[in-house]
């Protein structure tokens, strides 16, 4: 073993020490310092030299009085010396360029707080911003091109305009754009203030979990995830724990969409660490802890956790409205009947018991019921999803009914969400499925 092995083998060994000895796992300690859980990994097995940015905080975090810091700088010079080439701190993305031309936001203005977006400088007080008229390059302030309040005033009214595009199924491709978006914001960052600057972070953090959503719906699920991480450490350096808790969230749900109950727990569970006092983020983290438990088999542990979360949803106050809206009115009963529904929809799959499908169905028939016009990739999801659980009881006759009427809108809708329950429902319909298909 070289030199420089040694040292990285000392600092990955102090790390694992003092994160068993704090009681964390990887991913949460990657969590609360806004790295990939897959990174914490591989400094633990020596495979990867230390930014000094991570060691700083691992450090502070695990009271390790400087030790980490110092192992660290050895590791570091260590490797200069031997002249290996991975010691930047900087980390590319391996996004791949679109061919799709951006999608143009219509000026308008837009009063925050809305879909959850909050003024980066007002906070929770009412602010009206407006969309740049000129698009990205009315952005800059002036011709000095400098970062103000009107640039992120704009960042903050486009994002909102995506996601509202993005709920309400208007623009069907937002990757570009988003993403396009996103790069100006980057490229602002260096002219911006402090206190601009942590405004423009807090602005990334959620243009990057909006990004990952629309690479997700492509069924780009690795670039997603790529983007989920640089959103928690980028709300984790903005010290915003709402969008660092939304974007663990959503690398939970990615973990249940590639079938992963073990992972998607962990990522549920450090998500509810991060900020318990926010009653919607333990609503939220139950929630997908128990669609992890589901795929696992555990139905006490489903009843216990969809069961607390309900108990705390009843007591959800103003500031979660304002921070996580999709949590309240006709939406709110939506979310919490399709979570309830894929789980118990799950639990049926893995332990067999078609009981449980009866109580998938009237969840999900629930969230048929409630689900605002507004929201029409989401009605198509829940319907075959509603044909799915009946599938999973058994009920295959009353599963091609319900799915025949919307079969042909959902393969047309290029979500690989939507995608995901129909290959479910095609499996278990068997023989059935595949006539359903030839009717069309």
């Amino acid at each position: 073993m070289s030199e420089a092995d040694a040292d990285d083998g000392q600092f990955g060994r102090e790390l694992r020490r003092l994160r068993e000895q704090a009681g964390l796992t990887q991913v949460r300690l990657a969590a609360r310092l806004g790295y990939n859980h897959t990174y914490v990994s591989k400094l633990e097995s020596g495979a990867r030299v230390p930014r000094m940015a991570f060691a700083g905080g691992a450090d502070e975090l695990l009271g390790a009085g400087g030790s980490l810091i110092a192992l660290a700088e050895g590791a570091r010079a260590q490797r200069q010396k031997h002249g290996d080439g991975h010691t930047a701190d900087g980390v590319p993305f391996p996004v791949p360029p679109l061919e799709v031309p951006p999608a143009q936001v219509e000026p308008r203005r837009i009063r925050l707080p809305s879909y959850g977006v909050t003024c980066p400088l007002h906070g929770m007080d009412g602010c009206m911003v407006f969309t740049p008229a000129n698009g990205l390059e009315g952005l800059i302030d002036g011709s000095a091109r400098t970062v103000g309040a009107r640039t992120v005033h704009g960042l903050a009214a486009m994002l909102v305009a995506h996601i509202e595009a993005d709920v309400e199924g208007r623009v069907a491709e937002l990757c570009a754009p988003v993403e396009q978006t996103l790069a100006a914001l980057m490229d602002l960052m260096p002219r911006a203030s402090e206190s601009m600057t942590k405004a423009l972070l807090r602005l990334a953090a959620q243009y990057a979990d909006l990004a990952a959503w629309q690479r997700i719906k492509r069924g780009q699920h690795g670039i997603g995830m790529i983007w989920l991480h640089r959103s928690v450490e980028w709300a984790t350096a903005a010290r915003d724990s709402p969008t660092a808790c939304g974007a663990l969230s959503s690398m939970s749900s990615l973990a249940l969409l590639e079938g992963d109950g073990a992972t998607a727990m962990e990522y549920a569970r450090a998500a509810g660490a991060l900020d318990p006092s926010r009653r919607w983020i333990a609503v939220q983290a139950g929630l997908a802890e128990a669609r992890g438990q589901a795929l696992l088999g555990d139905r006490r542990e489903v009843a216990r956790l969809t069961g607390q979360a309900q108990r705390i949803a009843e007591r959800l106050g103003e500031q979660d409205r304002v921070e996580a809206p999709w949590f309240f009115d006709a939406e709110g009963a939506t979310y919490m009947a399709s979570h309830f529904s894929g789980a118990l929809r799950d639990l049926t799959e893995t332990t067999g018991d078609r009981a449980i499908a009866g109580r998938a169905a009237m969840f999900a028939e629930s969230a048929l019921a409630t689900v605002p016009d507004r929201m029409p990739v989401s009605r198509l999801l829940l319907t075959i999803r509603l044909a799915d659980t009946q599938a999973c009881g058994g009920a295959l006759d009353a599963a091609v009914e319900v799915a025949r009427p919307v079969l042909a809108a959902a393969q047309a809708s290029g979500s690989t969400l939507i995608g995901h329950e129909l290959d479910r429902l095609r499996i278990r319909l068997g023989s059935r499925g595949r006539d359903l298909l030839t009717d069309l």
